[in-house]
Formats: C-alpha cells, structure tokens, sequence
C-alpha cells in the first residue's frame, strides 16, 4: 500500500481514511463501540484503518479530525453525566429538606391532636357540669 509512496502522500491518505471512517460512525451513530476513557480508541482505530497508532499523534489533520470527534461524541456525555449528578445532588437535598419540614409538621400534628384531646375532656366536663346545672342539682340552682 505505501510502496512507491511518499510522506505526504501516505499523510493525504491516512487523513482520508480517517475522515471517511468519522463519517461511517456518524451514520451508524456506533462511536460508543470504540470509547476509551471518553475518548476514541485510538489503537482499535489505528488496527482497523491499517496505520500505526502514531499516525493519530503525529499527523495533525488526523489529529484534530479525532479531538473534533472526541469533542462531539464524548464531551457531550461527560456535560450531560455532570448536569445529571447535579440535579440528582440537587433532589437529595430537596428531598431532605422535605424530610425535615414532614417531621416538623408531624411532630406539630401530634401536639395538636393531643390538645384536641385536652379539650374535648375539658369540654365534656363542662357539659356535664352544665347538664347537672340545668337538672338543678344540689347547690347548682338557677
């Protein structure tokens, strides 16, 4: 293949095939098959296009065509992993605090209902007192 060839002609080529294979993955959209780390597998790219893995280094075509990639494919996830952490650290928070305002409000409806209690004892009570009132009971006339 690079016999008769000179550098920059093998350059031309491997840059071709780069972009090609850049093009390939954004139709088949199955660059997750060659993610490394974030970023593109660079020795399975290397094997599968025939070059060493150098290539991906020292050519800076290829080299930027694989960071444009990286930037579009991986660094998209790695925003997305991140704002999702974020929300969910945001909903534990909430969740929390939520947490916090239900025992409060729990705790007062207990008192509540205690002192409901308290009540209708103190006003049964007097009912009763009143009911003896009413009856004319000894002491109790009107």
């Amino acid at each position: 293949m690079t016999k008769g060839k000179n550098g920059q002609q093998i350059a031309s080529e491997n840059v071709a095939a780069v972009t090609v294979w850049i093009a390939e993955r954004n139709q088949r959209r199955d660059w997750h098959e060659y993610a490394y780390n974030n970023r593109i597998n660079r020795s399975v790219l290397a094997d599968e296009l025939d070059f060493a893995k150098s290539v991906c280094t020292q050519n800076s075509t290829v080299r930027a065509l694989l960071d444009a990639a990286d930037a579009l494919w991986f660094k998209y996830e790695t925003v997305e992993k991140a704002a999702h952490e974020a929300a969910r650290e945001r909903a534990q928070v909430q969740s929390s605090r939520i947490t916090a305002d239900n025992s409060e409000l729990q705790k007062r409806v207990a008192e509540l209902e205690a002192e409901n209690r308290q009540l209708r004892r103190e006003v049964n009570a007097y009912k009763k007192q009143q009911a003896l009132v009413e009856g004319g009971a000894a002491g109790f006339r009107v």
